[in-house]
């Protein structure tokens, strides 16, 4: 792949597998280390309020700062600022005398943080990395995000078990701060020298107008940032309560079924990245409706086996169609947008996740699970078809400019 001979876009690639494998170690030893603290569901609950509500606030303002501001700069101090974060909360788990609030506070300063940096780092990739060797790039970033799923947790645990618990956050803290050195040599073009000039109300408002006007990235958003995500939030706790009541398979039943999603997830993008599939069009419409598809059949086939073979296939369905929506974000906002755009996306992403889980936990109350499946399989896969006539269209308008030109 010619992406991997891109100096800044490895650099960057190698930053941030550092610090996704270091924060995947401190989300879960964070989960173990408050429940063991308090014994308490409400305070980890508590904490997933402070990872969400800041980030939703936090990120559209953000965006703003990413299009208006040197992206290099943002990375690499807010890489230094969470480092720094989790070294002192590292030290304070070691010294193990403060209030219980103390915890919450440090996880919101973190979570505030990196929702500054998300932007910037999104924004940054389309401008370091060639049109055409996006799709590459967004393939190498699933397939690393995707092994570390896998193997996180178990390192994680192994961790857990043999450390000190502060020990994983000051990893975590040490992880940020190599990715900040490792950042320090990445060149990013600035885009544009007027942003500066214009009011930050005026920029985000124009971020916004930009979206709505737009209606087929409008659509993309709504479909695969909030209908997508609504619908399948609260999978989680359908598959809890299918691997306790429904296949009796227990806790390693319903590792295994997690574990199958990563697994599918994995071959897909490996599969993209051996250019089996190649269209970005086709590989969003089709990744969605491969999510669609299995959460159907999870409803219509009560069997542990069949669930294995549909998790791997909703994993496989999740990784093209975020390799495809990233890839169609890319190139269809202009760069002097993105950072506002991608942050209003992942805010909206960010607020339908609760909400969709609040929404999936009520349903099951009242009506079955089998039924709730099949009819949420179906909304993903209808929301997924009705984006093919904005494909084509949109296409035959890309075409024709390409050709005029």
């Amino acid at each position: 792949m010619k992406i991997l001979k891109n100096k800044n876009f490895m650099l960057l690639w190698l930053a941030q597998t550092i610090s996704k494998l270091g924060t995947r170690l401190y989300d879960i030893a964070l989960m173990w280390y408050i429940y063991q603290k308090t014994g308490s569901s409400f305070a980890l609950g508590l904490s997933v309020l402070c990872f969400t509500v800041p980030s939703v606030l936090v990120a559209p303002l953000a965006g703003v700062f990413a299009d208006r501001l040197d992206k290099k700069k943002i990375i690499i101090n807010t890489d230094l600022l969470n480092g720094v974060i989790m070294i002192v909360f590292s030290y304070l788990i070691f010294a193990n005398n403060y209030p219980l609030y103390i915890q919450y506070i440090f996880i919101i300063f973190s979570t505030i943080v990196s929702s500054v940096f998300d932007p910037a780092i999104s924004s940054a990739i389309p401008v370091i990395v060639e049109e055409k060797d996006l799709k590459d790039a967004n393939t190498l970033n699933q397939t690393t995000s995707q092994i570390i799923n896998i193997l996180g947790p178990v390192l994680s645990g192994i961790l857990i078990a043999f450390m000190n618990m502060w020990l994983l956050f000051f990893i975590n803290g040490l992880s940020f701060l190599i990715c900040a050195f490792t950042e320090s040599f990445i060149t990013i073009p600035k885009i544009s020298a007027e942003n500066s000039s214009k009011k930050i109300s005026s920029q985000f408002k124009e971020g916004l107008t930009y979206v709505i006007k737009d209606k087929f990235l409008f659509y993309l958003i709504l479909t695969g940032g909030v209908i997508i995500n609504f619908f399948l939030a609260p999978l989680s706790i359908y598959e809890t309560i299918l691997a306790n009541k429904v296949f009796n398979v227990g806790s390693t039943g319903y590792g295994m079924m997690n574990s199958a999603i990563s697994v599918g997830a994995l071959i897909g993008g490996l599969l993209i990245m051996a250019n089996v599939f190649t269209d970005k069009y086709k590989m969003a419409v089709v990744g969605l409706c491969l999510e669609g598809i299995p959460v159907a059949i999870l409803g219509f086939i009560p069997n542990y086996y069949v669930a294995l073979l549909s998790e791997a296939f909703l994993g496989f369905g999740i990784a093209m169609a975020s390799v495809g929506i990233s890839t169609l974000y890319q190139t269809l906002i202009p760069k002097d947008k993105m950072g506002r755009v991608m942050a209003l996306t992942g805010s909206l992403a960010t607020v339908t996740v609760p909400i969709g889980t609040l929404a999936g936990s009520a349903i099951i109350q009242c009506m079955p699970l089998s039924i709730v499946l099949i009819i949420s399989g179906i909304f993903i896969f209808i929301s997924a078809i009705l984006l093919i006539p904005l494909f084509r269209v949109k296409n035959e308008r890309t075409n024709l400019s390409s050709s005029i030109s």
